[in-house]
């Protein structure tokens, strides 16, 4: 006997008309076998009145569609694994699935004589089985598909050069999964107020929306507010993974229930991301358009594994470039916009030669024009992906070339001093760059500065001191940033290709330190730069008595703004043509002028006791 057609349909309409003539019996019946399944009282009783009455409709819809004359085998396929979506979205496990034809037949063996309807019943009982293979396919398929996605989850968590990156690219695959109705990244700001850091899904940016239109809609990372009590803010303070199982029903979830009910989300899942007995550094929340979602044995297993790759890949990422400020989805999004509108400004700060007091070269420092406000790089620089960066660096680089041939065809040839982030050396487009821009400006190498951090660690797989060496091929000066902020070992700085060592500006500052320690430490760091053949800059120098003190100590360049503050180029332009004369190293004014003098003379003196000593007879 055929499933479906014309002899189908004659064997169907007999029973096809006692389903609906017993309808109201048969949904009823349905209802209490199914709740005897092992997890149905789970997903049951956690509906509202109104949402159980409807899926006792659709429960009833769907067995009589099974059972009609009309049904084709197209028809069923695509309603099978509709209903194997949900029941796999709503945490139904497999096998509950697998005994919910025999829930089927309790149902309605009262209401039908199967002698009279053997034909009947042999259908039916074969389409049940080809329901129960198409919706164990939609499970295995979204099974499949959630390995796939774990894959690629991997290899951004080991591979994202920047937070900016890792978040986007979650969100992103995040939200291609039918299972994920729309999902989030964030962190509470300094207030304690959730920001939205990365968003996916074309529901999530209308969440967004609603919630803007209340003055409810935001969550806090404390419990004292309601608005703290929710999925994010308890895995937030918990480090637990935590759910709402149905956003209309979840008392916790009040201030967010109408907004999420406008866009569909039914259900979420709040997941801390950290490492095991670490602080939580990002939450992830996944929403779902079904309740219950996210809690079968499977969906547990793979929020637990995000959870652990990607606290993972927090801590790698925190481990290269610090833990960055907490920046809204939309801020990102401006900033980005922006650069990429003309908004960029090079700013450029001079640096004068200690021996000739000369203005030899300037640091070239990124600003964002957003209207009449110019935004510094602390502000827009954790926003940034790798992307970003690199058209930053591009940008940046083009801007400051063009402006030091107008400097150069006014008569001062100074250098250009520029940032070359961490990402540039697994990135082969940063060298391709700089040798087109220095070709196209007819610009010596030597006249290009690229400063990288010492706290810099360099990506994984990369050699340094190769990456490194095609930018000396091209005769640019490199130099280490920041020398003395952190924890960069000596072989570092003795292996590869550095020109020039700077001292970090935190370093150089006396503050509420001893100020013969601070002028001693400082020492020691130009001796070191000079002992390994580099030029020493100090950055960061605001007064006349600091700049007279590390003239005297030996350093060999100098910035901050006891020179100058940083400037627009045409504002550099007419600063140049004042005169200025570097301190006499020889005859200090200044109290550190003259400590730096003692300093340098007792050290000196303990060089020469200590040679005479090793020299000695004994």
């Amino acid at each position: 006997m055929p499933l479906y057609g014309p002899a189908a349909a004659v064997v169907l309409a007999p029973l096809f008309q006692i389903f609906n003539e017993h309808a109201d019996e048969i949904s009823k019946r349905l209802f209490d076998n199914l709740m005897r399944l092992p997890r149905s009282p789970h997903f049951f009783q956690m509906l509202s009145a109104d949402e159980l009455e409807q899926t006792q409709r659709r429960q009833l819809q769907y067995l009589l569609r099974l059972a009609s004359p009309t049904l084709s085998a197209h028809d069923h396929g695509v309603m099978a694994r509709q209903i194997g979506r949900i029941h796999a979205a709503i945490g139904l496990d497999r096998s509950d699935l697998a005994r919910s034809p025999g829930a089927l037949w309790a149902s309605i063996r009262n209401f039908i004589t199967p002698d009279t309807h053997h034909g009947a019943l042999e259908v039916l009982e074969r389409r049940f089985i080809r329901d129960l293979a198409l919706q164990l396919d939609v499970y295995q398929n979204l099974q499949t598909s959630r390995e796939t996605m774990l894959l690629s989850l991997t290899e951004v968590a080991w591979k994202a050069p920047t937070y900016t990156d890792l978040i986007t690219q979650v969100v992103e695959t995040l939200s291609d999964c039918d299972e994920i109705a729309g999902c989030f990244v964030g962190r509470p700001d300094d207030v304690g107020i959730f920001r939205y850091e990365s968003i996916g899904g074309a529901a999530m940016g209308q969440y967004l929306s609603e919630l803007e239109k209340s003055a409810d809609g935001a969550i806090m990372a404390n419990s004292d507010s309601p608005k703290g009590n929710g999925p994010t803010g308890r895995a937030w303070r918990s480090g637990n993974i935590e759910r709402s199982l149905n956003i209309s029903t979840d008392p916790h979830m009040t201030p967010w229930e109408e907004a999420a009910r406008r866009v569909g989300f039914r259900s979420s899942v709040a997941i801390p991301l950290h490492q095991p007995d670490h602080p939580t550094r990002a939450i992830l929340t996944l929403y779902s358009a079904s309740p219950g979602a996210f809690t079968a044995s499977d969906r547990v297993a793979f929020t637990s594994l995000l959870q652990s790759l990607l606290g993972f890949a927090i801590t790698r990422l925190e481990a290269l470039e610090g833990k960055t400020q907490t920046m809204s989805h939309g801020l990102r999004q401006h900033f980005a916009g922006l650069l990429r509108g003309n908004a960029l400004v090079m700013h450029y700060q001079p640096l004068m030669d200690l021996h000739s007091g000369q203005i030899v070269k300037v640091e070239a420092l990124a600003r964002l024009l957003d209207g009449d406000q110019l935004i510094r790089p602390d502000a827009f620089l954790p926003a940034f992906s790798a992307e970003d960066l690199f058209e930053l660096y591009r940008l940046g680089l083009e801007q400051a070339l063009t402006d030091r041939q107008r400097w150069a065809e006014a008569g001062h040839d100074l250098g250009i001093s520029l940032n070359l982030p961490a990402t540039a050396l697994g990135d082969g487009r940063y060298y391709l760059a700089t040798r087109d821009a220095l070709h196209r400006h007819a610009c010596a190498g030597e006249k290009l500065t690229l400063e990288v951090l010492e706290y810099d660690a360099f990506p994984l797989g990369v050699d340094p001191l190769i990456v490194l060496s095609h930018f000396k091929a091209l005769g640019v000066v490199l130099a280490e940033d920041d020398l003395g902020s952190g924890h960069s070992s000596l072989n570092r700085l003795r292996e590869i290709p550095f020109d020039d060592v700077k001292i970090d500006r935190h370093t150089a500052r006396v503050g509420h330190h001893n100020p013969e320690r601070v002028l001693l430490f400082i020492y020691q760091l130009i001796q070191l730069g000079h002992t390994l053949l580099k030029r020493v800059t100090v950055e960061g120098i605001e007064d006349f008595d600091m700049l007279e003190a590390i003239a005297v100590l030996g350093a060999d360049l100098v910035q901050g703004y006891v020179i100058s503050q940083p400037m627009s180029a045409k504002q550099l332009a007419q600063w140049l043509r004042q005169p200025r004369n570097a301190p006499d190293r020889t005859r200090p004014v200044t109290a550190y002028g003259v400590l730096a003098m003692d300093i340098l003379k007792r050290e000196r003196q303990r060089l020469l006791a200590h040679e005479n000593q090793r020299v000695a007879p004994d």
